[in-house]
């Protein structure tokens, strides 16, 4: 693209379109299916998960927008790692990056079949996942372009549809209906803090920045738009989550709801409008649907992107007219690989999935609190610590440590944990074999350029600074 084209397109998104981009890719199965899991394991406590987890997003959001505003040069996460962490962290960040939408991928197809199997409960869970996943793969290959020109009709379509939800449960409460005065929110913990522990990786990985991340490049007057935008996504998505799970768990008891099917379709049947039921479970298909091809698509650009970093397979690069053939084939090859689980744990495999995006996410996240925590070093900040910065940072980290560790009282979570733990080590591990001998870009420090090796050189030659 020419330089003029750039600079024609650049700087078209508002605050206000940045935070419509992110509430609607944030709704897709983790929250119209994974919700229920969270409401299971929790009951009405699980409001207070949706809280916690909205300050953790919160932070995160504020660490990347201040990452976006200092590199606006650089297009994406990895970029803003790569200058604060070194390229070894970049690796990391990229092919985790792909593992997540991977993963979410899984999740999607399965939620997917979950939701037929309302309408057709004989069909076999695997063979509805495959071919949900087979259909998204010729679609990339075929129509991506198409189908993207109505995602922002499918965005709106959900929101609207979450909304009506709420308005109808609100006028079950305030009608004083049969339904509403049977449960209620009492008792709030009925599975103690055990339970809301469990509940607590589902309800932050509901979150999602990734609109912020994508489009922040294409910001007008980004240094106004996108603190706004970072305020607007947590509030907007916080109350988007709190006001219709609220009126969920306030008129439907929480010992109806499973995974395995949409928590908001058992509410409506459970107050008595089954036709509704059936229209929302349709809008909840087409809503992972669309999560599910957008995560096709981000996986596949993620993955052709590592391979011309040289981070990937130079064959992944290539390309069939304008399709990239080998990166779509290798990423919906792993897809219905990882699938074939459902075969095994038909049950079981949703959770699996999603807990392991949740977790693969907060690495993700981890590795953008970690570059902002390097911006607070001293080195970067002309010999004084951002204390600021650094309690944002510290603040986030440690907020995703008691997340993890709040879910290893249930077996898939800690299945899940375990799994990232060692896809992260083994990233790292081939990150120093890839990166071995690079350095890190020029970074800004006290007005000169100075390089470095990677993250532990630069918090070393940080810390020797201020020895004196």
């Amino acid at each position: 693209m020419a330089p003029g084209q750039e600079e024609k397109q650049a700087k078209k998104l508002s605050a206000f379109s940045l935070i419509f981009l992110g509430l609607g890719s944030t709704v897709g199965s983790s929250f119209f299916l994974a919700s229920g899991i969270a409401v299971h394991a929790a009951g009405p406590a699980v409001l207070l998960g949706y809280l916690f987890s909205g300050l953790i997003f919160y932070l995160v959001l504020v660490s990347l927008g201040h990452l976006a505003l200092k590199y606006r040069e650089r297009e994406s996460v990895r970029g803003y790692v790569e200058e604060t962490l070194g390229p070894v962290g970049a690796f990391m960040t990229g092919w985790n990056l792909w593992l997540t939408s991977l993963v979410g991928m899984v999740s999607e197809a399965v939620a997917m079949a979950i939701y037929t199997r309302f309408w057709f409960p004989g069909l076999p869970l695997w063979a509805l996942v495959l071919a949900y996943g087979l259909l998204v793969a010729v679609i990339n290959y075929f129509g991506v372009d198409i189908v993207d020109k109505f995602e922002g009709g499918l965005s709106l379509i959900k929101i609207t549809s979450v909304l009506a939800f709420t308005g109808v449960m609100l006028y079950i409460i305030f009608s004083h209906r049969p339904a509403a005065t049977a449960t209620g929110l009492v008792p709030f913990f009925p599975n103690g803090l055990k339970g809301l522990g469990q509940a607590v990786v589902v309800t932050t990985f509901a979150y999602g920045a990734g609109a912020l991340t994508a489009a922040v490049g294409d910001t007008k007057n980004p240094r106004r738009a996108i603190p706004l935008a970072t305020m607007g996504m947590a509030l907007t998505q916080a109350l988007f989550f709190l006001l219709p799970v609220t009126t969920l768990v306030a008129v439907t008891p929480w010992t109806l709801i499973s995974s395995q099917s949409s928590p908001f379709v058992t509410g409506l049947e459970h107050v008595g409008i089954r036709l509704g039921g059936s229209v929302l479970n349709a809008i909840v298909l087409v809503a992972s649907f669309s999560v599910l091809l957008g995560s096709m698509f981000t996986a596949i650009t993620m993955l052709v992107s590592l391979a011309r970093d040289r981070e990937a397979p130079s064959f992944l690069a290539g390309k069939e007219g304008k399709r990239p053939l080998k990166a779509l084939l290798v990423t919906a090859g792993v897809m219905l690989l990882v699938s074939l689980l459902a075969i095994f744990l038909p049950r079981h495999i949703y959770q699996y999935a999603i807990t392991a995006t949740g977790y693969f996410s907060f690495v993700n996240w981890g590795a953008i609190l970690a570059a902002r925590l390097y911006l607070c070093l001293p080195l970067q900040n002309e010999g004084r610590l951002e204390i600021g910065g650094l309690f944002v940072t510290v603040t986030g980290l440690a907020g995703l440590v008691v997340v993890s560790l709040m879910g290893l009282t249930m077996p898939e979570q800690r299945f899940a944990l375990v799994v990232m733990v060692i896809s992260t080590l083994a990233l790292l591990g081939a990150g120093c074999l890839v990166k071995r001998g690079e350095q890190a870009p020029a970074v800004t420090a006290v007005g000169n350029k100075e390089r470095a090796g990677g993250w532990l050189e630069r918090l070393l030659g940080s810390l020797r600074r201020n020895q004196v």
